[in-house]
């Protein structure tokens, strides 16, 4: 029943903290962007293609995390000898935080890149005035670069997984 619980508090930390995670990135990009969330309408699909990219990247980011969280946890019950759920929200916090900062290095990656291939063109004030192959081209090296580097993130969280100490025998 135990595990019933830890499942239940991994399901509720997951969906508060990705939540709040959205909600950041969605408030930052607004500023970033200097947007009204007015803006956002039928008059301008270019933005709504872009910012759909934006979450979608985060998303599929997020999903990766969840199934070393998981992995933590079944470690954690095994060797940890303390309060669970404490460790349980401390790692599945870190695990989040990192993969939050990763989506903000990606997508501030993507746009620096389509910067640079496309110097002549002001991109904000295109996606602004509802150019939609500006919108498609940032969308589709964003997501490219967040399917190449799931992995990688995936990795790298790993290295943070709790670990049992092993004896070894000379």
């Amino acid at each position: 029943m135990e595990l019933f619980y830890l499942a239940l508090s991994q399901i509720i930390i997951s969906i508060i903290l990705s939540v709040i995670i959205f909600f950041i990135s969605y408030k930052v990009l607004l500023k970033a962007f200097q947007l009204e969330e007015t803006k956002f309408d039928n008059n301008n699909l270019a933005l709504s293609v872009f910012f759909s990219g934006i979450i979608f990247s985060i998303g599929y980011l997020l999903s990766g995390i969840i199934p070393t969280i998981i992995n933590a946890i079944q470690i954690l019950k095994i060797h940890t000898e303390g309060n669970l759920i404490a460790e349980v929200f401390k790692y599945s916090s870190l695990a989040l935080l990192i993969g939050f900062l990763a989506a903000s290095i990606i997508q501030f990656s993507s746009f620096f890149l389509v910067k640079v291939l496309t110097k002549h063109i002001k991109e904000v004030e295109q996606l602004k005035s509802n150019n939609m192959a500006v919108s498609i081209l940032l969308v589709s090296i964003l997501i490219s670069i967040t399917l190449i580097s799931k992995d990688s993130l995936v990795f790298l969280l790993e290295t943070f997984l709790p670990r049992p100490e092993i004896v070894q025998f000379n």
